[in-house]
C-alpha cells in the first residue's frame, strides 16, 4: 500500500483547456471496473479570488471560493457541496514565516 497508494490502475482520460479570459476547464472520464465516472471542473481566478466548480455524473456539485489576503497573510476558503448541504465548511488560514494557524468550521443548515 505504501508504494501504490496514490496510483490508480483504472483507465482515465482528462482534457484541459484555458480560455483567454482565464477560465480553466477540465473534463475527466474514469473507468472503474465496468462503470464510467465523468466530471467537469472549472476554475477562475480574479485578483485575489479563486472560484472552483465541479459537476459529476452522480449529480454532485461542489464549489469552493478562496479569497487570498482578506487580512495580511491570511486565506479564507469556503466550500459547499450540493445536494449534501452538510458537507460545507469555512476555513481561515494565517501564514507566518515560522508558523501557520488554521481554523475550520463545518456548516449545518
Amino acid at each position: 500500500d505504501l508504494l501504490t497508494r496514490d496510483y490508480t490502475y483504472d483507465q482515465k482520460l482528462s482534457v484541459s483547456t484555458v480560455s483567454s479570459s482565464g477560465v480553466a476547464v477540465t473534463s475527466t472520464a474514469v473507468k472503474k471496473g465496468g462503470l464510467y465516472s465523468l466530471d467537469v471542473a472549472s476554475a477562475y481566478k480574479y485578483k485575489n479570488n479563486l472560484v472552483d466548480v465541479k459537476v459529476d455524473t452522480e449529480s454532485n456539485i461542489s464549489t469552493t471560493l478562496t479569497v487570498l489576503d482578506v487580512l495580511p497573510s491570511t486565506k479564507l476558503v469556503t466550500s459547499i457541496k450540493f445536494p449534501d448541504y452538510n458537507a460545507g465548511k469555512v476555513e481561515v488560514q494565517y501564514f507566518h514565516d515560522h508558523a501557520t494557524f488554521a481554523a475550520a468550521v463545518g456548516m449545518k443548515p
